[in-house]
């Protein structure tokens, strides 16, 4: 019994020791030409340039798109900056961030500027509840670089109703404990 678990062990290290061998030598395989590495990398049209940004204007990426930074912020799964293609819209950035929470007040969405756009306007309140009942596209505006899409929360919920109640009832309590007559 002592003899043959000893031969497992001795087949276990010497299978261990060939696959950490043999996986080394496939991530760094020398008889890959530069052209099949570079075949291997895999396309990511927003992952943005091989080269540093500059967040107030548009860009390039390695492959020619115009690209561009959008700050998304507010009631959003994954808030922060987000890298877009030039005429991206409320729906590619809701996707890319993740989508929306269940406290997002889509009436109210608001884009704010860094630099007044030609009209002057450094911000915008925008309804997107049609796009998301009917598909309806009409009230989005063309976003520019590094503008801030704030996704505000609701101002009333049920979520909110019942933490206010969770903390007032308690204190309800003890008055009505305090002040009962026995």
């Amino acid at each position: 019994m002592r003899l043959i678990k000893t031969v497992i062990l001795a087949l276990l290290l010497v299978q261990s020791a060939a696959v950490s061998c043999l996986s080394g030598r496939l991530s760094a395989d020398p008889l890959l030409t530069g052209q099949q590495q570079v075949l291997q990398q895999a396309y990511n049209p927003l992952a943005g340039p091989s080269y540093p940004l500059v967040q107030d204007s548009y860009f390039t990426d390695d492959y020619g798109n115009i690209l561009m930074i959008v700050n998304v912020l507010g009631q959003v799964n994954r808030q922060g900056q987000v890298v877009v293609r030039e005429n991206a819209d409320f729906a590619t950035i809701l996707a890319l961030a993740g989508g929306l929470s269940k406290e997002a007040n889509l009436k109210k969405v608001v884009v704010a500027r860094k630099m007044p756009d030609e009209n002057g306007i450094l911000s915008y309140t925008v309804n997107i509840k049609d796009y998301y009942k009917k598909g309806d596209r009409t009230n989005f505006i063309a976003l520019k670089p590094n503008d801030t899409i704030i996704f505000p929360e609701k101002a009333f919920s049920i979520a909110k109703v019942a933490s206010v109640l969770s903390v007032i009832y308690p204190w309800v309590s003890i008055y009505d404990l305090v002040n009962r007559d026995y």
